[in-house]
């Protein structure tokens, strides 16, 4: 939909890219469509330029500041709040930039104060339980994680039990499906042991300002799962080498019998033809 810039009442201002970097295709472009009043392609290119991997918080928050712009301008409050509680759930004291027309402005000003007063979509976290593991094998944790906050971070944070202190890995997201997380203990972190024992962990959505979103378990009531003992193999029932086999030597020394005897009955065996043999003794006639 392309409409008058007049007719809306859309005040151009500066595009905020001076503080985004590096330069990002879909967000250069979606501002300009906002700019020259194309909404609906520029939700297209807002929306495909959200689902790219490697975003920077910047890059996001622009991106999501125009769809709501965006979103706006064709009548779509209910899209334009989702974006706009994207935004504001990290940055709550983010302004709009000036020039921004007043209807806009007072839109946006009722979607803060009801992000203030929490009456917004809360993360959604799922964490997928870890069956026992097997010693010395990193072990991958899956999360999925709605409604994730810009700027917010998901942690997995785990220690073998007992253990005073935690450690943290930070959860990556899927690049094919972008409600699913993933985060990975090393193999040296699950060393092998004579005994099995337990693996404490919990995971933990934060925003910027490292208030927890959501989460499963906690330092002192964590999630579990077992990691074996190491397999022993018992010496006596450990198969032999099979050179240490004494059948083997059995089999191979009967067959060098036979190739022995084989040889002497070659070399005593008389033949069967007769052969003229003349024996002369010195001194006799």
């Amino acid at each position: 939909m392309r409409a008058g810039l007049v007719t809306l009442g859309l005040v151009l201002s500066a595009p905020v890219l001076a503080q985004v970097a590096p330069r990002n295709d879909a967000l250069t472009r979606g501002q300009q469509q906002v700019d020259e009043g194309d909404f609906e392609d520029a939700v297209k290119t807002l929306e495909a330029g959200i689902d790219e991997p490697d975003l920077t918080d910047d890059q996001l928050a622009e991106l999501y500041r125009l769809l709501g712009l965006a979103h706006l301008y064709l009548g779509n409050e209910d899209r334009a709040r989702g974006a706009y509680e994207k935004l504001l759930q990290a940055r709550p004291d983010y302004e709009l930039p000036r020039g921004t027309p007043p209807k806009i402005r007072t839109i946006y000003g009722r979607i803060k104060d009801d992000i203030r007063k929490r009456r917004v979509r809360p993360v959604t976290l799922t964490v997928a339980g870890v069956p026992e593991q097997r010693p010395a094998q990193a072990v991958t944790v899956e999360a999925r994680i709605d409604d994730m906050a810009l700027g917010a971070k998901a942690k997995l944070f785990y220690r073998r039990s007992g253990a005073q202190n935690y450690s943290s890995i930070d959860f990556l997201r899927d690049r094919g499906d972008r409600s699913l997380y993933r985060a990975t203990i090393p193999a040296f972190e699950v060393p092998e042991e004579a005994a099995a024992y337990d693996l404490e962990y919990y995971v933990e959505v934060a925003d910027a300002a490292q208030r927890r979103l959501a989460g499963r378990g906690d330092p002192f009531s964590p999630l579990t799962f077992r990691v074996l003992a190491k397999v022993v193999v018992d010496e006596g029932e450990k198969p032999k080498a099979w050179y240490q086999n004494p059948w083997v030597w059995v089999g191979i020394g009967a067959g060098a019998a036979a190739v022995t005897t084989g040889a002497v009955i070659l070399a005593t065996q008389r033949p069967t033809g007769t052969l003229p043999i003349t024996i002369q003794i010195e001194g006799m006639p």
